[in-house]
């Protein structure tokens, strides 16, 4: 399998800092864009994942960071083993949050740092989709956009005067946090487009207006100008993946 690759992240117009980080394979962006071509082996790894960190000024820039940092170690060392995937996937997301957690505390910082996680792993023949919090992970097939993830929030006031959503789950943040581990077999096909993104996408641009983007042949920079254009109030992340 193929993968034609283009990854952005941004900080957006408003906020002074970008808590948001991508990973396409170990390759960690944040401020920064690219474009590859990939051939993923059956007979080792290959990941898209993107972190959107939280717990204030450079925290969540911390936080989004060693949550990636901390999966392709868990990956290049084999302590994910094929065959047990799921509860190790789930083992590293929980190492993640506690470290996430002892570390704030031992810094006393006010706000506990945390973050969300989202992605596609292929893993020796396996694909998996991986999820923790409001990052997306979607796919584009035939015209039509379809999101894989569900998001873990709720409505209502979180005494942000600009917020609309409490967040529900996440890695760190002072809770345990839980990554959902999915089965992603057979369910994409040549032709069809991955895009995995951080809310400061999908909260600036609706699905429909994606999806049309998409059947249009919108990349990953076309896709950041329509959410900078609608208000670009949060950092912005972006992976598209096209399977060749």
């Amino acid at each position: 399998m193929k993968l034609d690759i283009q990854a952005i992240c941004h900080k957006g117009l408003v906020r002074d800092n970008n808590e948001d980080a991508l990973s396409v394979g170990g390759v960690i962006l944040r401020d920064d864009a690219t474009n590859l071509v990939v051939t993923i082996s059956l007979e080792g790894f290959f990941y898209l994942l993107v972190a959107d960190g939280m717990g204030g000024h450079e925290h969540g820039e911390v936080a989004s960071r060693f949550a990636l940092e901390e999966m392709e170690e868990q990956l290049s060392l084999h302590q994910i083993q094929p065959d047990s995937f799921e509860d190790d996937a789930r083992e590293a997301a929980h190492y993640i949050a506690v470290k996430l957690n002892r570390t704030a505390a031992d810094q006393g910082q006010a706000l506990p740092m945390g973050c969300t996680l989202t992605g596609v792993v292929w893993h020796y023949g396996r694909t998996w989709l991986l999820n923790a919090g409001d990052s997306r992970t979607y796919r584009f097939r035939g015209g039509m956009l379809r999101q894989l993830t569900t998001d873990e929030t709720e409505r209502g006031y979180t005494g942000d005067p600009t917020a609309s959503k409490l967040l529900l789950n996440c890695l760190g943040g002072g809770t345990e946090g839980h990554l959902a581990v999915n089965s992603l077999d057979g369910k994409l096909l040549e032709g069809d487009v991955l895009l995995v993104c951080s809310d400061g996408l999908c909260d600036m641009v609706p699905d429909e207006t994606i999806e049309t983007a998409l059947a249009d042949g919108a990349g990953a920079e076309d896709l950041l100008r329509m959410a900078c254009d609608a208000g670009g109030v949060d950092n912005i992340s972006i992976i598209l993946a096209k399977i060749l």
